[in-house]
C-alpha cells in the first residue's frame, strides 16, 4: 500500500492508509473495498487473455468472418439443445392422449400436477443452485452433463405406473432441465454483440417451434405403433426422446466450448477477435466468484423486477398451452392421432413470429418492446375468440387457438434484454435466476387454472390468459420509458454514448487495463453503458 491509487476506480487512497496506521478516524466503506479487490484482482476471465493478445479492434471483414464461424458451429448446437428440451419437457402433453392417464391411474387434477406443477416447482427451487453452478463449472460441460442426465431420467418415465412414480420422475427431470435456458442465455451474452443477441436468441428459441412440429410428426408415428404391450403407446415417446437425448449429450460434451477462449474450432488469434467483438458489450464473459454487492444490486434494481413481472405474465398462458394444448384441441372433437398432428401449426406460427421479430430487431435497434406489444394483440384476440365462439365453429376455434401462439416471442425479447442490459457475472446470474423463478411460478400456476370440472371450455384459465395478454400490451412501453430515462440521465451527466461504437478507446495505460473486462455491473459503468430496449 505504498503508492496512492486512483480513488475513482475504487482503490484505497491515502486516507485509508492513515486509518490502517491509526493516525486519524475515517469511516471506510467496506463495500467499496470489496469492489476494489474484485475489480483489480478478480476481474473477468477474459481480461488476461485479451491483454496477452493485444487486439483492441476488429476489421469489418474479420467481424463478419468470425460471426459466420460462431453461427456455423455454436448456433446449431444451441438450437438442437433447445429443441430436445422442448420435446422432452412436453412429452407428457404429447402422450396423454395415448393412454398415459389411464396407465398411471390419474384422477382429478393429478395430471395437472404431473404435467407442469411438480416439474416447475423443482425447476424453480433449483434456480439459486443453477446460478452458482454457472460460475463454479465450465459452462459447456455443465450444459452437456445436464442433457445426459435429463435424457436418462426421461427414459425412466416409461416405467411409471402410478401418480407417485410419475411425480417423482417429473420432479427429478425439472432439476436437470432447469440448467438449459439460463446456460443458453449466458452463452449468447458471451459470444454475440448486443445488436446481434435478439436474433440469435430467436434462432435457438426456434427449438420450441421445431419441437412443436417434430412432436406432432413423431406423435403421429407413435400413435400407429403396435407393440403388443399391456400399456399404451405413450411409453415410446419417453424411450425414443430419452435415448436420443443421452446420445446427443455425449456428443455435446466434446464439441461445445466453455467460452470464446477455449473454442477448439477457432485459432488462437480468432479467439482473441471473438473477445474483441463483444468487448464493447461491457457485460463481460465469465467470473467464477460470487460477489455479494452485485447480488444486492440485482435485487435492488427496478429493471430486474420489471423483467420478473413480464416473465410471469408470459408463462401463465404459455404453461396452459404446453400442458393442455392437446386436450383443448381434442375437445373440438378430433381423434387422438389427429389432435397430435393439429399441434404442428402452432410451431409453424411460432417460428414465423420469431423470424419476423428477429429481422425487425436486427434493423431497428430499440425495437424489442415494440415486438412484445404487437405480438400480444393477436394473442389476446385469438384467446377471446376461442373462448366465445360456439362449439359448432370447430375450425374457427382451432384457427383462434393457433393465433394465440404469437405471444411466445415475449420471452425472446426479454432474454435478449437480460443478456444485453445486465452486466457483471454475479448480477447477471442472479437476475437470470429470478427471471426463471418467475417463469416457473407462471408454469406451476397455469395447469391449476385448467380445472377438470370446467372441461372443455376452461373459463378460469381463459380469463387469466385475457388478463396476462392485456398487461403485456401495457407493461413493455412502461419498461421502455424507464430505460430511456435512465439513458437520458447518463447522457446529461456524462455525454452521449453510441449503443455500439465502431471501436473502443484504448485505456490510459495503452490498453493494459481494459475496464470492459473488470466484471463491473451496468450501474458501475454509468459513464459508458447505455441500455437497449
Amino acid at each position: 500500500m505504498a503508492s496512492k491509487m486512483d480513488s475513482k476506480q475504487g482503490d484505497i487512497g491515502e486516507k485509508d492508509v492513515e486509518v490502517a496506521q491509526g493516525h486519524t478516524t475515517v469511516v471506510v466503506n467496506e463495500e467499496e473495498l470489496e469492489k476494489t479487490y474484485h475489480h483489480k484482482l478478480d476481474a473477468d476471465d477474459a481480461l488476461d487473455f485479451f491483454k496477452a493478445h493485444g487486439i483492441t479492434s476488429v476489421s469489418p471483414e474479420d467481424d463478419k468472418r468470425i460471426l459466420r464461424k460462431i453461427d456455423m458451429f455454436l448456433m446449431p448446437l444451441m438450437l438442437i439443445t433447445n429443441t430436445l428440451n422442448f420435446l422432452d419437457k412436453n412429452a407428457l402433453s404429447n402422450s396423454v392422449n395415448f393412454g398415459l392417464r389411464e396407465d398411471n391411474h390419474l384422477v382429478g387434477n393429478q395430471y395437472s400436477w404431473a404435467s407442469g406443477s411438480i416439474f416447475y416447482l423443482t425447476y424453480m427451487v433449483s434456480q439459486p443452485l443453477v446460478s452458482r453452478c454457472l460460475q463454479w463449472f465450465p459452462v459447456g460441460k455443465l450444459l452437456s452433463v445436464s442433457v445426459i442426465l435429463w435424457g436418462a431420467v426421461l427414459m425412466t418415465t416409461a416405467a411409471t405406473r402410478s401418480f407417485a412414480a410419475l411425480m417423482s420422475v417429473r420432479a427429478i427431470l425439472g432439476v436437470f432441465e432447469s440448467v438449459i435456458n439460463p446456460t443458453l442465455m449466458l452463452m449468447t451474452a458471451q459470444w454475440y454483440k448486443r445488436s446481434e443477441q435478439p436474433e440469435r436468441v430467436g434462432w435457438w428459441f426456434l427449438g420450441n417451434a421445431l419441437g412443436q412440429v417434430l412432436g406432432g410428426i413423431i406423435g403421429y408415428g407413435v400413435g400407429h405403433i403396435n407393440g403388443g404391450l399391456d400399456v399404451g403407446n405413450w411409453i415410446w415417446y419417453f424411450i425414443i426422446f430419452g435415448a436420443f437425448t443421452i446420445l446427443y449429450g455425449f456428443f455435446l460434451y466434446f464439441y461445445i466450448p466453455d467460452s470464446p477462449m477455449t473454442a477448439r474450432w477457432l485459432s488462437d488469434r480468432d479467439r482473441a477477435l471473438a473477445l474483441a467483438r463483444v468487448r464493447l458489450n461491457r457485460t463481460g464473459v465469465m467470473n467464477h466468484n460470487f460477489k455479494w454487492y452485485q447480488a444486492k444490486e440485482a435485487l435492488m434494481d427496478p429493471q430486474t423486477w420489471m423483467l420478473v413481472i413480464i416473465q410471469f405474465l408470459t408463462n401463465v398462458p404459455s404453461g396452459g398451452v404446453a400442458s393442455f394444448g392437446t386436450q383443448v384441441i381434442k375437445g373440438f372433437g378430433y381423434s387422438a392421432i389427429n389432435t397430435t398432428l393439429l399441434q404442428m401449426p402452432l410451431g409453424v406460427i411460432q417460428g414465423f413470429t420469431i423470424i419476423v421479430g428477429g429481422i425487425f430487431t436486427k434493423y431497428y435497434k430499440n425495437g424489442r418492446w415494440i415486438v412484445m406489444v404487437v405480438t400480444q394483440i393477436p394473442a389476446l384476440v385469438g384467446a377471446v375468440l376461442l373462448y366465445t365462439l360456439p362449439s359448432s365453429e370447430k375450425n374457427s376455434r382451432l384457427a383462434a387457438y393457433y393465433v394465440i401462439q404469437t405471444h411466445s416471442i415475449v420471452s425472446i425479447m426479454e432474454y435478449s434484454m437480460v443478456t444485453a442490459n445486465i452486466a457483471g457475472t454475479t448480477k447477471k446470474t442472479t437476475t437470470t435466476a429470478l427471471i426463471f423463478i418467475a417463469f416457473c411460478v407462471g408454469q406451476v400456476a397455469a395447469p391449476q387454472l385448467f380445472v377438470s370440472s370446467e372441461s372443455p371450455r376452461y373459463p378460469t384459465a381463459f380469463k387469466a390468459a385475457f388478463s396476462c395478454f392485456a398487461l403485456l400490451i401495457v407493461l413493455p412501453p412502461m419498461f421502455m420509458i424507464y430505460l430511456r430515462r435512465e439513458n437520458q440521465k447518463r447522457d446529461q451527466e456524462f455525454g452521449k454514448v453510441e449503443l455500439e461504437p465502431a471501436a473502443a478507446e484504448p485505456a490510459a495505460d495503452g490498453g493494459a487495463q481494459p475496464d470492459e473486462f473488470f466484471d463491473l455491473t451496468d450501474r458501475e459503468q454509468k459513464e459508458k453503458f447505455r441500455y437497449v430496449y
